[in-house]
């Protein structure tokens, strides 16, 4: 049974990679005649549309998020078949506490950054990572020294608990 399973996940892993890459190409607007783009993008299209077809909140504020909806749901689906749904539900809550790290560090850059206050993406990472902020701001207030806002530090940390919880989680199973 090993010799069908194990193409069918790396099947499923090379694709994820060519996601990652199709969403990278995305952000960079790469000229989409390119050969090597039009073939990544005949290769996920397809899922695409489905996801944005089936789930149509996917697109928020602009922002495509189809390429990571399939992508969980592929980790999802590798987990399945290998009979590890426990492991697989925290590996996608820990994969999306390191999306949510990830963005928390974008804001943060963008502060340092003279960026358009009206843009989409930058209203939705506002919207996105300010509430813990916020919180973490009014809680602790002396994280605030000098005009340098360590908050995003002890959110990042608090996450990274959170996550390494998890980990322990599945030590145990």
């Amino acid at each position: 049974m090993d010799f069908i399973l194990q193409p069918i996940l790396l099947f499923i892993e090379i694709y994820i990679w060519i996601i990652i890459i199709s969403a990278v190409l995305s952000l960079l607007q790469v000229d989409p005649r390119q050969p090597a783009v039009e073939i990544i993008n005949r290769l996920t299209e397809p899922a695409f549309s489905f996801v944005r077809q089936k789930l149509p909140f996917t697109v928020v504020g602009g922002l495509d998020l189809s390429p990571l909806v399939l992508i969980i749901g592929l980790q999802l689906l590798s987990s399945i078949l290998t009979g590890n749904i426990f492991v697989a539900l925290i590996g996608i809550i820990s994969s999306l506490v390191y999306s949510y790290i990830i963005l928390i560090i974008i804001s943060t850059v963008l502060t340092f950054v003279n960026v358009d206050p009206f843009n989409p993406i930058v209203q939705l990472i506002n919207r996105l990572t300010n509430p813990p902020l916020m919180f973490v701001r009014q809680k602790l207030p002396f994280l605030v020294m000098g005009g340098i806002d360590l908050s995003p530090l002890v959110v990042i940390f608090g996450l990274q608990a959170l996550v390494g919880l998890l980990h322990k989680m599945t030590m145990a199973f």
